[in-house]
């Protein structure tokens, strides 16, 4: 026998979609204004947290969900901001993409990420296509890019801002790598080491990389300790397994060498990995030390000695400097965010050497 729905009950009742609430009724419950309902959407860094959080929660009990195609066409926004990262091989920007996609989501825009793998042409090509999908504005990482860029970007009106380097000329929220480095290079002479060697993994495609170089030199130049070419070597990678390459390679070049200055912190892990397979203890025998004080930095043993780089703040930081520059706000040319030398057991007095690599 066929069944029929009832006569009082819609046939297709089933399938409809809920009322959507209406920015009347968001603002009534909230006890708002609808202008208000509209900042906590668009201009959300307008309101003081309470009034935030009272709208956002009303507005998801009732399921209100702005037009936000509509609201860009009004802006002629996109309400998406770009980011071209080096790269998530190693987590090293994680941190760093993790605060941009805070600070946008807090500021009502979506993030879109690509990668560049440290090269300048994939760089462009990534900005190219960013701006073909119609960005509001940028996020870089570094001072070294491709000339065609630079003019890309001028040309272009684009908001943007260099993440991660500091410099008077750009805009720009970073770290003083150079003076960083010298604070960690002091600590080791001060424990009187006399004998380096220096990790690199980027050199010719990191500025941030040349800026640590040159604060080791400098340290090491102004208590006359000598820092032979010879005794700086290239891991051709950020990886564990490059740092323990290197280390192999210092320890048959340098073996009278007491103290590794590591670009990153997996180099550094990777070296005392290396250290730990031939039996040499560190920091004994061997110092080490790291840069940007990643997890494994402290769950290492022993502990890296490294420096401390508040990424996930830079992060924040930039997304927000974004919004507020979109949004016609007065914004900081730069800021440069202070770095932090942690001491840890990868480093101790200087050992006295035979030349052969023991003690």
């Amino acid at each position: 026998m066929k069944q029929t729905a009832p006569a009082s009950v819609p046939r297709n009742a089933s399938r409809r979609p809920a009322a959507v609430a209406s920015v009347q009724e968001v603002a009534r419950r909230a006890g708002v204004s609808p202008a208000t309902v509209s900042r906590a959407f668009n201009s959300p860094h307008q309101l003081n947290p309470d009034t935030l959080k009272r709208v956002t929660e009303v507005a998801q009990a009732l399921r209100y969900q702005p037009n936000g195609v509509a609201r860009s066409l009004r802006r002629n926004r996109s309400m998406a901001i770009g980011a071209v990262i080096p790269s998530f091989r190693h987590g090293y920007f994680g941190s760093t993409v993790e605060g941009l996609q805070a600070g946008c989501r807090k500021a009502g825009y979506s993030l879109l990420i690509a990668t560049s793998d440290y090269d300048e042409k994939q760089e462009l090509d990534a900005v190219h296509a960013m701006i073909r999908q119609g960005v509001d504005g940028l996020v870089l990482v570094g001072l070294q890019r491709d000339p065609e860029l630079e003019a890309l970007l001028e040309q272009g009106g684009i908001p943007y801002i260099v993440t991660w380097s500091y410099s008077p000329d750009v805009p720009c929220i970073g770290f003083d790598h150079q003076k960083a480095m010298e604070r960690v290079t002091r600590h080791l002479l001060d424990l009187g080491h006399e004998r380096f060697a220096v990790i690199m993994a980027f050199l010719r495609v990191s500025d941030r990389e040349r800026d640590r170089l040159a604060g080791i030199a400098a340290a090491l130049a102004a208590r006359g300790v000598p820092l032979p070419g010879d005794r700086i070597l290239f891991a051709g990678g950020s990886g564990l397994q490059d740092g323990r390459n290197a280390l192999r390679a210092v320890l048959q070049q340098h073996p009278d060498t007491t103290a590794v200055i590591c670009a990153n912190d997996l180099l550094a892990a990777g070296a005392i990995m290396e250290c730990r397979s031939r039996g040499i203890a560190v920091p004994e025998r061997l110092s080490i030390t790291g840069y940007s004080d990643l997890e494994l930095a402290s769950a290492m043993e022993p502990g890296i000695t490294t420096i401390r780089t508040p990424a996930e703040k830079l992060g924040h930081m930039a997304a927000e400097w974004l919004a507020h520059k979109l949004a016609g706000e007065p914004v900081m040319a730069r800021c440069e965010l202070e770095t932090e030398l942690i001491i840890r057991g990868s480093t101790g007095p200087a050992a006295r050497t035979t030349g052969t690599g023991t003690s």
